[in-house]
């Protein structure tokens, strides 16, 4: 085989990967974890059992690959990136949130935030689940606290904020309006309970 049929191959491959985590993301999203079959996935990519098995081994092992390779880069992408070149985190902050309530679909308020549905789901159930959604809710809270210590070593963010304990409580409040918003399937919740979240940043300027 020559070397441009080898990398023609690897990236089929790479491509019949990507299929089925995308596919597996969009059904945990929409059934959860214990809602996904290998079967339904086999059904939306049009792959054989055999094209899905030389990827992974097992149901679990994909859960766990959606995880490290699809929900890890998103939440990444969406909340995280935008932290690490926040100015004056007040302002930034507050324009993270309108943005994301402007954002906000249909089949988002139908669906709530994948990481926090997984974590109700699976971090009572499977410790090797419940670690890797850790991760992520410690690598994004890490991220929040450095922008606010920022904001108080810059002036922005009055000196009595606590980083740490700060960063928890936006993070919990955030995901708590989402997923009222899921239960209420409208976005009320997220504009007033926004508004009150708003009003809590405000406060903390110097």
């Amino acid at each position: 085989m020559s070397a441009e049929a080898i990398k023609e191959s690897v990236r089929d491959a790479d491509a019949t990967r990507g299929k089925i985590l995308q596919v597996a993301f969009e059904e945990i999203l929409l059934k959860g974890y214990q809602g996904l079959r290998v079967d339904g996935v086999l059904k939306k990519t049009s792959l054989t059992k055999g094209a899905f098995y030389h990827h992974f081994k097992s149901k679990k092992e994909l859960g766990h690959a959606v995880i490290d390779e699809v929900l890890k880069p998103w939440i990444e992408q969406r909340w995280i990136v935008p932290l690490l070149s926040m100015k004056q985190p007040i302002d930034d902050l507050i324009r993270m949130l309108e943005d994301a309530r402007d954002e906000i679909s249909a089949n988002e308020l139908h669906t709530g935030c994948p990481l926090n549905n997984l974590t109700q789901e699976m971090s009572p159930l499977d410790e090797t689940f419940r670690t890797r959604i850790a991760d992520i809710w410690q690598e994004w809270h890490q991220a929040l606290a450095k922008t606010l210590q920022r904001g108080i070593d810059n002036g922005f963010v009055k000196d009595s904020v606590k980083p740490n304990n700060v960063a928890r409580f936006l993070i919990a409040a955030m995901e708590g309006i989402i997923g009222q918003c899921k239960c209420y399937m409208n976005d009320n919740a997220f504009y007033e309970a926004g508004a009150c979240l708003q009003d809590y940043l405000e406060s903390l300027r110097p």
